[in-house]
């Protein structure tokens, strides 16, 4: 048995005949072997804790010969996944140009929760002398500092504290994109010296035929650092 709650599809030409899904007053369908065979794949969507999601009786194949019509495709559904199924059914007049089974168009509610995304601060980033600066700023509003001789006062200064941190945070902390190809290692230091090894590598390229000027060395340290 499978456990869990995946949602689970098989589908395909499984060229069996049963009753379950054929026309049970076409007899000739349902010879020892055949049933037999069917029997097997039952027992196994049973294990699998599948349904038929294609509605018995459909029928999905013309014999090319003697032009009669059965249902060797099938549709099954793991049965917890029924409040997903929208429909399934055959779709005859999309039926290709020499082929013998008709098209199964089978639609689903996939509609899935959301996540609002986190927002992330960008600490790394910091501008530290401006945030000092700010801080300062911030700090300075604040009652002049005394001597803590209670539990009250030590609350009232962490509150205080904390309020001029987050003021400064909201002011100089940029809010760090996240984007599927975001660079997580990307600092600002890597920044200047991406920078700076392009720069030198425009000068270099210029130069390119000179080839004992100092810019050459240059830019291979620079790359190097990089």
């Amino acid at each position: 048995m499978l456990q869990g709650e995946a949602h689970i599809i098989w589908l395909g030409d499984l060229n069996r005949h049963h009753p379950y899904w054929d026309n049970p007053e076409d007899s000739r369908l349902f010879t020892k072997e055949a049933t037999e065979a069917a029997e097997k794949l039952i027992e196994a969507i049973a294990d699998a804790g599948l349904e038929l999601a294609l509605p018995s009786g459909t029928l999905t194949h013309e014999h090319s010969a003697s032009k009669r019509w059965s249902r060797l495709n099938q549709v099954f559904l793991s049965v917890h996944s029924n409040a997903m199924l929208i429909s399934c059914d055959t779709v005859p007049e999309k039926r290709g140009i020499n082929t013998d089974h008709l098209p199964v168009l089978m639609e689903l509610s996939l509609e899935v929760n959301t996540i609002k995304a986190e927002i992330n601060l960008s600490f790394r980033n910091i501008n530290w002398e401006d945030f000092r600066a700010e801080l300062a700023k911030q700090l300075a509003k604040t009652p002049t500092p005394t001597n803590i001789s209670n539990q009250a006062q030590l609350d009232t200064c962490c509150k205080e504290l904390t309020k001029a941190l987050q003021e400064v945070i909201c002011m100089e902390v940029h809010v760090l994109e996240i984007m599927p190809k975001s660079k997580r290692w990307w600092t600002k230091e890597l920044l200047q010296l991406c920078l700076h090894a392009n720069k030198a590598g425009r000068v270099m390229y210029n130069l390119r035929n000179s080839l004992d000027h100092q810019i050459h060395k240059e830019h291979k340290k620079a790359k190097s650092m990089y």
